[in-house]
């Protein structure tokens, strides 16, 4: 496996106090009568969209310092979802869109090009006009949880195939 720099046990204990975070969330989600309207969905989608950017520099470490560069074939390894889109890329994805979603509210015409993959790959996944990060997390936990941590065996299976790509 590839796994440089430690960089997965890093990922794994911030993956541990995001969840925890969004436990807590969870709870207040439970009890509130319109969690809406107290932001509570807003505030999980933050947490959410901070573990996928996490994620994204894992998986941006592990290609650069693998010796692969900015391959962006490395993005197309591992497991995928039924539309085709590998959930590596998706993962990806919604980094860029936590990162960058709110210049899509000003000027809707920088949805071209690579931001067109990155908001098809989302909202193809999530199945959801809204809190679509979380609803991408709930899909890629196989309709579980939104938990972060269901995240690390996609990342797992994703190094072991970019290992296996690498060394062909």
């Amino acid at each position: 496996m590839i796994n440089i720099l430690g960089n997965f046990a890093r990922l794994e204990e911030l993956f541990l106090m995001l969840d925890a975070k969004l436990s807590e969330i969870d709870l207040a989600i439970q009890s509130s009568a319109d969690p809406d309207s107290d932001g509570l969905f807003d505030q999980s989608e933050y947490y959410v969209g901070l573990g996928f950017v996490a994620a994204q520099q894992c998986l941006v470490e592990t290609v650069i310092f693998s010796g692969l560069g900015k391959n962006k074939k490395a993005y197309k390894l591992g497991p995928r979802h039924r539309s085709g889109i590998a959930y590596v890329a998706a993962i990806n994805s919604a980094a860029d869109w936590w990162k960058h979603e709110a210049e899509w509210w000003v000027d809707l015409d920088i949805i071209k090009n690579s931001n067109a993959t990155t908001v098809n790959n989302v909202l193809v996944i999530s199945n959801s006009n809204s809190y679509q990060l979380s609803n991408l997390l709930f899909a890629l936990s196989n309709n579980k949880e939104i938990k972060l941590k269901c995240l690390l065996p996609i990342i797992t299976e994703w190094e072991h195939a970019l290992t296996n790509w690498k060394n062909k």
